[in-house]
């Protein structure tokens, strides 16, 4: 029920983490895969050859997911490579930094909605045109369980742009169903990714941070992916607006 043999799936910020995690596992189960990056060729290319060295059909397009112009040529590149899109994963997002509510600052807060919920309206509608003339793809939404514990202290812009994706997650899945468009969301915990050593290079973060969670450790990326790979496939066709989350109990 899993296999994705012959779909179109673009992955955005898939250099490294749950990204890298699902373009390499969508890709063992027979997607062509469309590796977006913004700044991390070296990442980008590492996954394209570690696929590609498996037998796996994948390709690496830059493209800044905050910018209109850049978004939209990218899917047009994909679509007269491939001829469609399948899948869209909005994987790309971000905290940027730590900040007190205090001392947030305009250029902070915009940023961050600018990288997690501008980019998931932008890269939606882009796909959306192909989607759209075929009546049938889906859209899969990154969100995050800091969406549910508010982020107190430290991330309350972070936090909200994840509620504002669960949100924008039931509305697209009732407005484009009529259309054969499904769209869903996964909500991941903790994950064993450079999220948390950007702020924490030593590992203390995440080592304190796990210790709330019932399961006592955090996700690997690639259980996470295997989430995002169920909602891809069939497995979920009777799925709808629905953000799973992932965070071993937390």
């Amino acid at each position: 029920m899993q296999e994705l043999n012959g779909k179109v799936v673009l992955i955005t910020g898939a250099s490294s983490g749950i990204g890298r995690a699902t373009a390499e596992l969508l890709a063992s189960r027979g997607a062509k895969v469309v590796i977006n990056y913004n700044s991390n060729e070296k990442g980008a290319t590492e996954t394209v050859q570690a696929i590609r060295g498996h037998g796996g059909d994948c390709i690496a397009i830059q493209a800044d997911v905050t910018n209109k112009e850049q978004v939209e040529a990218m899917v047009q590149k994909v679509v007269s490579i491939y001829g469609a899109v399948h899948i869209l994963v909005n994987n790309a997002g971000g905290g940027i930094k730590q900040s007190t509510f205090m001392d947030m600052t305009e250029e902070l807060w915009d940023e961050t909605y600018a990288l997690n919920v501008k980019s998931i309206l932008l890269c939606s509608q882009a796909v959306l045109k192909d989607m759209l003339s075929r009546k049938s793809g889906k859209i899969i939404n990154l969100s995050s369980a800091a969406a549910r514990i508010g982020g107190a202290g430290e991330s309350i812009h972070y936090a909200s742009t994840k509620g504002a994706v669960n949100t924008m997650t039931v509305g697209m899945s009732r407005e484009f169903i009529e259309h054969g468009i499904i769209v869903n969301g996964v909500a991941p915990g903790m994950v064993e990714t450079p999220f948390h050593d950007k702020f924490a290079p030593d590992g203390n973060r995440l080592e304190l941070l796990v210790a709330s969670v019932p399961m006592g450790r955090a996700a690997t990326p690639y259980e996470i992916a295997e989430v995002i790979s169920f909602l891809a496939s069939d497995a979920s066709n009777y799925i709808l607006g629905e953000t799973i989350t992932v965070s071993g109990g937390r």
